[in-house]
């Protein structure tokens, strides 16, 4: 069990996300706390019954692989983010990302035996749907008002909106996911100086 102060943060946004105290209680006791070093493997796409994570701390982010070997960054999640895999935690599927850890990480974790625990209860079900369908309207959003920008207007937007994530993640990284190549990022960077 994590202690009190450490999952304050997860129970105050369930507590927001409309479940109950005592729900928000019995859910938090569950979870379990684990290290990652950067460049770990939270779970591979592909992999059953993926974990969910709650950040207590770094950087991490979510990827595809095309059938070239190349990884398209999807989504970053910093300290106070959950991340997961949609069509595992509530469908029971494969996962269709890949989560690695950017930085060192510290993880809440919310195995397959609470995701279970979630799935037969009604009440926790419907509480992790919503949630999760915020999360995705809020990326889709996200995406929506990038795609149309410039380069360096996606970077702009990027930095204003994650600002703690410019200094923490690789500009690799931060390319990928605003759609640009490294080397113009780079140009962008330079130019902005």
């Amino acid at each position: 069990m994590i202690p009190t102060e450490t999952y304050r943060p997860i129970v105050e946004q369930l507590l927001r996300h409309g479940a109950r105290p005592e729900d928000a209680r019995r859910l938090t006791e569950q979870l379990y706390r684990r290290g990652y070093s950067a460049k770990e493997v939270v779970f591979h796409e592909g992999d059953r019954n993926p974990p969910v994570v709650y950040l207590l701390s770094g950087y991490l982010q979510l990827y595809n692989t095309n059938e070239a070997g190349h990884n398209y960054v999807r989504i970053l999640a910093g300290p106070g983010d959950f991340a997961g895999c949609v069509e595992g935690t509530l469908y029971n599927q494969p996962a269709s990302y890949t989560i690695e850890c950017v930085t060192d990480c510290q993880l809440a974790i919310i195995d397959n035996h609470l995701q279970n625990l979630i799935r037969q209860n009604p009440e926790w079900y419907q509480l992790l749907q919503d949630f999760i369908l915020r999360r995705i309207l809020s990326l889709s959003r996200e995406k929506e008002v990038m795609l149309p920008m410039k380069a360096t207007d996606r970077y702009l937007y990027f930095r204003e909106r994650y600002p703690q994530f410019v200094s923490h993640i690789p500009a690799g990284v931060i390319a990928d996911y605003i759609g640009v190549r490294p080397q113009s990022l780079s140009r962008i960077k330079q130019s902005l100086r």
